[in-house]
């Protein structure tokens, strides 16, 4: 699905995942220019080595960051291993050819916004440098966005995890998610016991801490045993009809304590999910299950029932 007639490089290469690429730096600029938004440039080997494949495919194809990028951003790939045009803007630079990905930050003038993300391939650190950029512009940084920081901190084993028994493990989860440090919650069993199984940031909070706020709440902190997910994890959200979007594992935590608490789901979710969560067709297009898959997996299977809202297309064209 290649659109270079547009000057736009989406779904051709491996190395540059499921972003929807401008390919022309100076018409980049005059976009960004034009509706005030940064630029991500991206410096890439096409084709690359197997650190520029895992870099696209690993950090360029989650959805919430790739709708992220297109929405906050004028994404824009040079390739680094190509003559002419290419090759002129990675002198203009100073960037090394047949080189790892480079991402730099510009802001709509072309200056850079921060020093670069080099010699880091990973989506957490891509995430961090995009949440300083909004940041130092003095943009919110969507509850989606920070929600998907968190899920990395899990992804890549820098979370904590902790067990508690519960008197009841749907009202216990609920209660556990409240906690500033949790980032997941899930309802199951050790040993016969209804337990709450929590992922917490261990930078907003520690293991004894997060076991006083349990102890408080009348449940206990239990060791060992094998962790075993109940049929029904996140009950409240299961009974809502957010339980048919694709979501990540912290997104569902903490929508399946705002659907008791009513709490707007607004923050909660991408521009993308809201809008499927307001189309008449998400139930049928969509399983029951479809909150508990991998969001790789079943958000483009959602799009190709119900589309998506393109709005980085839309405004490139």
């Amino acid at each position: 699905m290649g659109m270079k007639k547009n000057g736009i490089s989406f779904l051709e290469h491996r190395e540059l995942g499921d972003v929807m690429w401008l390919r022309d730096h100076d018409r980049a600029l005059a976009l960004a220019a034009e509706q005030s938004k940064p630029v991500l440039l991206l410096f890439q080997e096409v084709p690359g080595c197997s650190t520029c494949v895992r870099f696209g495919q690993d950090v360029l194809t989650h959805p919430l960051m790739v709708e992220l990028i297109a929405d906050r951003f004028v994404p824009v790939a040079i390739f680094n291993n190509h003559p002419g045009s290419d090759a002129e803007i990675l002198r203009r630079y100073d960037e090394p050819s047949w080189n790892n990905p480079v991402v730099r930050f510009l802001g709509p003038d072309g200056k850079e916004v921060l020093p670069k993300l080099a010699d880091r391939y990973d989506a957490l650190g891509l995430h961090q440098k995009i949440t300083a950029v909004l940041e130092m512009r003095s943009e919110d940084v969507p509850g989606y966005f920070r929600l998907l920081g968190r899920d990395l901190l899990v992804a890549h084993g820098l979370s904590k995890c902790v067990t508690y028994t519960t008197p009841c493990f749907w009202s216990g989860e609920t209660s556990l998610a409240q906690h500033p440090a949790a980032i997941t919650t899930d309802a199951g069993w050790v040993d016969g016991e209804e337990v709450v199984q929590v992922h917490f940031d261990p930078r907003e909070g520690s293991s004894p801490d997060l076991d006083a706020y349990a102890r408080a709440e009348g449940f206990a902190p239990i060791d060992g045993g094998s962790f075993e997910l109940d049929r029904e994890p996140q009950f409240y959200l299961r009974k809502n009809s957010a339980r048919h979007l694709p979501l990540t594992p912290a997104q569902r935590s903490r929508l399946n304590l705002a659907v008791p608490y009513r709490i707007p789901f607004a923050e909660l979710l991408s521009p993308q999910q809201s809008a499927w969560l307001a189309d008449p067709q998400l139930q049928q297009s969509s399983g029951d299950e479809t909150y508990r898959q991998d969001i790789r997996v079943s958000w483009p299977s959602l799009v190709a029932q119900l589309g998506s809202i393109g709005k980085g297309m839309r405004s490139w064209m």
